[in-house]
């Protein structure tokens, strides 16, 4: 079984790189991934600015590639726990390096004080790392946040889902377990709000299983999903309640919801 550590990082297919690291403190784990090609590579979701966060994912990145060799950084929504060591990256990344991220996220990484160039992509965009790896985004909005979305490595099939699919979880396990399920149906029950965005992003998703096909989820936080597991986890997503701290706090103080995401879904369905 393969198990966190804070030297080493996990090769999951050849090329892309597990860089997670625990917080037992928070109850899971903070993974950045690292997609290597030709002599280049991309640092996906580089996670937080914490001192101790970022020199483990650092020594971890310099255990696999020179740091220089980092041409591209891809934010994939706007959240500090992800990208806030962005300003500390670019010290030792490529001079030349790119930040991507979604368009609507724009509006918002850019405050963390930033000097290399950011790009907004849209959905459907596609990237090269090493001339020939190509990475494609596809938009999740409001899944937790509008400019939010996944990237997939064609390469390797890998999908980093970025906040999907995530779970609380302090195992030291970094593929998923039997008892994952729970934990990341608790993680998105109490992290995501609306259930047609979450359908909007479950049914893309079902999308490229259906095409190209997905050999494994790669979240930012929790345990890697492999590609038996998947249809697993994608049934335990579709059958998620989410939005109940709406529902607790209306019932505490005494307002009653006139409108029903619920009956809005099966309207539309």
């Amino acid at each position: 079984m393969q198990t966190y550590d804070d030297a080493n990082p996990v090769e999951l297919a050849p090329g892309v790189f597990h860089l997670g690291v625990k917080d037992e403190q928070n109850a899971w784990a903070n993974v950045p991934y690292l997609v290597t090609s030709n002599g280049e590579a991309a640092l996906i979701d580089p996670g937080s600015a914490k001192p101790e966060f970022y020199a483990c994912v650092l020594r971890k990145v310099n255990q696999v590639i020179d740091p220089r060799d980092i041409t591209t950084l891809i934010v994939q929504h706007q959240d500090p726990d992800l990208c806030a060591a962005l300003p500390l990256f670019e010290r030792v990344v490529s001079p030349d390096v790119k930040i991507y991220t979604p368009v609507e996220s724009l509006l918002l990484v850019q405050h963390y004080g930033l000097s290399s160039e950011l790009v907004g992509v849209e959905d459907g965009e596609s990237i090269t790392v090493g001339g020939n790896r190509q990475l494609s985004f596809f938009m999740t909005p409001y899944a937790h946040f509008i400019g939010s979305m996944v990237t997939f490595d064609h390469e390797s099939r890998s999908l980093f889902t970025s906040d999907a699919f995530g779970g609380f979880t302090i195992a030291d396990n970094i593929v998923a377990d039997g008892s994952y399920p729970e934990h990341l149906t608790t993680f998105l029950g109490q992290y995501l709000g609306s259930k047609r965005a979450l359908e909007y992003a479950l049914k893309r998703i079902e999308q490229l299983i259906a095409g190209p096909g997905v050999a494994r989820f790669c979240p930012q936080h929790g345990c890697i999903i492999p590609e038996e597991q998947i249809p697993v986890y994608m049934n335990a997503a579709h059958g998620l309640k989410v939005g109940d701290e709406i529902d607790r706090l209306a019932a505490k103080n005494g307002i009653a919801l006139e409108w029903s995401e619920h009956c809005q879904v099966l309207q539309s369905n």
